[in-house]
């Protein structure tokens, strides 16, 4: 305990949260540089100014980087870790805290002002964005609750894109290839265009395909290929695993009369995999994937977004009304399920139907940064309805279940859909006061009400084996706030010092009916509600750059106390459901650093440290779960760090 102590005060000594990026080209010893401008407090602020952990890279950071996507942004970001669930789509983790499979995320991730407030299932989880022609994106660590909402316990990650110009006209691309050791290629090519329509007008339009190689093979079906890692089955297909994304965003900003701007945007990606990440076999690694043929799977999302500002005077108004549409649909090999649930080969599929619906309204009142203080008050709504299916499918089964089981009774093998609806009402405001030239106070409230209804219906072959009965629709409800208090000190113009105490908070759900055959107690003890998580966040951080903006040091050291951990919890008997499995807590530091001695060289690297353990655990839910009081949490990495060294020097002025 002494030696972890010692580690966070040395890292939190050092200092804080994001420098090596605050800086974009052109910056280094000697030089004015530029600074990143950030909306981390929903107004444009120095990132260096910002009292919180935050990490921000601009349009030229990301370039020079090479930040592509969201495994590119893990590389570069403290704290951030991610787990990918299918071509295109991952579930993201900042601080320790994660997101099992159908739950609510712990990290809320935005594309402008749109929240991807999706719950995650067996292969869909958060959309990852290609980072082509973003203006920036920050990642903002700890709790977020007050000025973002619902599942951002962790943080808020907000990819923020390039809006029109009307000063004229743009465009630019590029293209790639690659290729992986022991598997296919990938290329794509992206491109980008801003065309000015009229003195106050403008249209941007950015569209990315990218092909993602494979490296798995694909066998033909036999038990044979089942339950020996060498066998003569035959080769269907190479690199069975590939898949790819195309996407296309479309915005149109209209300055429609005095400090009134309308913009409209689109935003559509696709997804098409050959075969999911996660290969479905009884054999050991990663050598063959399915046994009964491919496994296919596509995924549309369409994001629509309104954003109105009007000024008036000292004051803006914005709206930000959004709708997303998200459907995919997948195929799964159960062939290894059926044989080693009955000890026969029955080659056949589930089909997992799923989509959601999504319409987010928010509305914000905001001073300007003009005087000591400065505020903003907002109201949000936003209302989810998502659909998740699975259908087995193949003769097969049906053979099977019949011959086992006595004569079918049901039309299909096995159809089950569960339907759930979140709804989110707050109201929302933070104050900024200058207390002096050096110290600001800032208090923030968000008050919330949360709703979420599940119902789910089932259908089989022959009654009573896979399906339970039908849940009628079961709601859950919830009223609470979420504060934040921090003091931020500037004792000069080249340091900033914070204290913050924050909270955060993620929706609850419900579980659906089990089946009665399988006898499971423990997952029937619970009942059918589980309640929404929190975190309380304590937090200590600060900011240090030379005037001559050649090192900048950034650090902060927290404590994040969480109640109520939502976590799936395998029943002996072969189910899982979701429960409140206990409290956790969180103790971690981060450091950045950047040095850049010259113009031309840039030193670089960021280290971070967490220390997560359960502190609380019920005896049922370990005992199934296979964790106890003072193990440490799932998928949260004690140490993260990155390096990097740049070089550059011009050819020319191009």
């Amino acid at each position: 305990m002494a030696k972890r102590i010692m580690m966070v005060a040395l890292l939190s000594g050092a200092a804080a949260s994001v420098p090596a990026y605050a800086q974009e080209a052109g910056a280094g010893a000697g030089s004015d540089g530029g600074d990143i401008v950030v909306t981390a407090q929903r107004r444009e602020s120095r990132l260096q100014d910002v009292p919180q952990a935050v990490t921000a890279f601009g349009a030229d950071t990301l370039d020079r980087l090479a930040i592509r996507d969201t495994e590119s942004l893990v590389r570069n970001t403290p704290s951030l870790t991610f787990t990918p669930v299918g071509p295109g789509e991952s579930n993201v983790g900042l601080r320790g805290l994660t997101t099992d499979l159908g739950l609510a995320p712990s990290v809320a991730v935005y594309i402008n002002d749109t929240p991807f407030d999706f719950r995650t299932d067996v292969y869909s989880g958060t959309p990852n964005i290609d980072l082509f022609d973003m203006q920036r994106v920050e990642v903002l660590r700890g709790p977020q609750g007050t000025l973002f909402g619902s599942s951002s316990t962790g943080g808020t990650i907000r990819y923020i894109t390039n809006q029109p110009d009307t000063s004229g006209f743009d465009a630019h691309g590029e293209a790639f290839v690659n290729s992986v050791k022991g598997g296919g290629e990938g290329y794509g090519a992206k491109a980008a265009v801003n065309v000015p329509l009229s003195p106050n007008a403008a249209l941007r339009l950015t569209g990315t395909y990218e092909k993602i190689a494979g490296y798995i093979e694909r066998y033909d079906a036999t038990l044979a290929g089942l339950t020996a890692p060498q066998s003569d089955d035959d080769l269907v297909r190479k690199n069975a695993n590939d898949a790819a994304i195309f996407s296309l965003r479309g915005t149109l900003r209209l300055e429609a009369g005095s400090d009134l701007t309308i913009t409209p945007s689109l935003f559509f990606q696709r997804i098409d995999a050959d075969n999911p990440i996660a290969t479905q076999s009884n054999l050991p690694g990663f050598g063959r994937a399915s046994a009964i043929g491919p496994e296919p799977s596509r995924t549309d999302l369409l994001v629509a977004n309104l954003t109105i500002e009007k000024g008036f005077g000292a004051v803006e108004l914005v709206s930000s009304s959004s709708f997303l549409h998200k459907k995919s649909d997948a195929t799964i090999d159960y062939t290894p399920f059926a044989y080693n649930v009955f000890g026969e080969f029955a080659p056949f599929a589930s089909l997992t139907p799923a989509r959601a619906d999504t319409y987010v309204q928010e509305l914000r009142l905001m001073s300007s940064n003009d005087g000591p203080l400065n505020w903003i008050v907002g109201a949000y709504f936003s209302h989810t309805d998502q659909e998740l299916g699975q259908i087995f499918d193949g003769q097969a089964l049906t053979d099977l279940l019949v011959a086992a089981f006595g004569p079918a009774t049901g039309p299909v093998s096995y159809d089950y859909i569960q339907k759930t609806s979140d709804q989110q009402l707050a109201g929302f405001a933070e104050v900024n006061f200058d207390v002096s030239e050096k110290l600001e106070l800032i208090a923030g409230l968000r008050v919330y009400r949360l709703k979420n209804t599940l119902e789910a219906s089932c259908v089989e072959v022959v009654a009573g084996i896979l399906c339970g009965l039908d849940t009628p629709r079961v709601t859950a409800k919830k009223t609470s706030a979420s504060p934040r208090f921090t003091v931020n000190f500037r004792p000069n113009d080249n340091m900033t010092l914070y204290g913050t105490v924050s909270r955060g908070f993620r929706a609850g759900g419900a579980n659906a009916t089990v089946p009665p055959a399988l006898g499971c107690s423990l997952a029937e003890s619970v009942g059918p509600i589980f309640s929404p998580d929190s975190v309380w966040n304590y937090e200590v951080g600060a900011k240090m750059e030379t005037s001559d903006r050649v090192l900048t040091v950034n650090g902060a050291a927290y404590r994040i106390e969480q109640k109520g951990v939502q976590l799936a919890i395998p029943d002996p008997c072969g189910s899982t459901f979701f429960a409140n499995a206990g409290d956790a807590r969180i103790d971690g530091a981060e450091l950045e650093v950047s040095l850049r001695p010259s113009t031309h060289i840039t030193l670089s690297g960021q280290l971070s440290y967490a220390d997560a353990r359960f502190t609380d655990v019920p005896a049922e839910f370990g005992a199934a779960a296979g964790y106890a009081k003072g193990d440490r949490t799932p998928e949260t990495p004690r140490w993260k760090f990155a390096l990097s060294s740049e070089l550059r020097h011009p050819v020319s002025d191009a």
